[in-house]
């Protein structure tokens, strides 16, 4: 039995309106969305299905789902919802919403976007061997590690993967910026209602 929780539905709902200006009652159901990700084999809910549990309250299943996070953002839900509803506007900002929150989320996508976003803010660019090696590291599977290391020579062979990483001239603008933006997600859902 779904319990519908109105005043977690309608608080998340008004969020949802002045951050991404999209209604999510707009949304009837038609399942476009879902049709139309090229992602969602690799979600527990659908797009269609994340509208609805919004539209009910279930929003602390949202936020611990594998669906935040493994969306590519690629904006198709987006362009084929005939009723306009930013779809990925709103799985973003909920992403966000989780990172705020400290949410543990599956399948290492904290662990990778801790390490693809420190390594930007440190060095203002991507270093694609610093950054894998982060994650591997941060992941403490050496097994996963291993299925991608026959890239790795390959990659460096043809210049396209240094190992020494370097930093750009703004890097420390980009660190700045990103430790705002995070400061600021966190503050944001410290004093607002979690979950």
């Amino acid at each position: 039995m779904v319990r519908y929780d109105a005043k977690k539905a309608a608080l998340y709902r008004d969020k949802l309106i002045a951050k991404v200006q999209t209604d999510i009652r707009e949304c009837y159901q038609c399942g476009n969305c879902s049709a139309g990700c090229p992602a969602a084999f690799t979600f527990d809910y659908t797009p269609n299905q994340i509208m609805r549990m919004l539209q009910v309250g279930l929003i602390d299943k949202i936020l611990d789902s594998k669906a935040l996070q493994l969306c590519i953002q690629c904006l198709t839900c987006t362009a084929r919802c005939p009723r306009n509803v930013d779809i990925a506007g709103i799985i973003e900002d909920l992403k966000t919403i989780a990172a705020g929150q400290d949410r543990k989320v599956p399948e290492y996508a904290q662990t990778f976007n801790k390490s693809f976003l420190g390594a930007i803010a440190r060095f203002g660019r991507l270093p694609e061997f610093y950054s894998m090696a982060m994650f591997y590291t941060g992941t403490m599977n050496p097994k996963l590690a291993m299925t991608d290391m026959g890239l790795v020579f390959p990659m460096v062979s043809k210049g396209k993967m240094k190992f020494v990483p370097h930093k750009s001239r703004e890097a420390d603008e980009v660190g700045r910026i990103y430790k705002k933006a995070m400061d600021k997600a966190h503050e944001r859902e410290k004093s607002g209602v979690r979950g």
